[in-house]
């Protein structure tokens, strides 16, 4: 979504370099600021929403597979 201008013409949103990056490289709040700001400028809110989780989810996942690994490692 563009905001308007004090004379009427469309100005683009600010762009934030978060948007860009792979959605692992960011901790959980600055993911969720990311969705936000790609929420408020027009995506579809399921989709983000879906996303964050599906992400979060997988990194869980991940720590718990690497934490039952190394303890039967031992």
């Amino acid at each position: 979504m563009a905001d308007t201008g004090t004379d009427g013409t469309a100005m683009p949103a600010p762009h934030d370099p978060e948007d860009d990056m792979p959605l692992a490289e960011l901790d959980a709040r600055a993911r969720a600021d990311a969705a936000l700001r790609r929420i408020r400028a027009g995506a579809d809110p399921a989709r983000e929403a879906f996303d964050l989780a599906n992400t979060m989810n997988d990194e869980t996942v991940g720590r718990l597979t690497n934490a039952v690994r190394r303890f039967f490692r031992r």
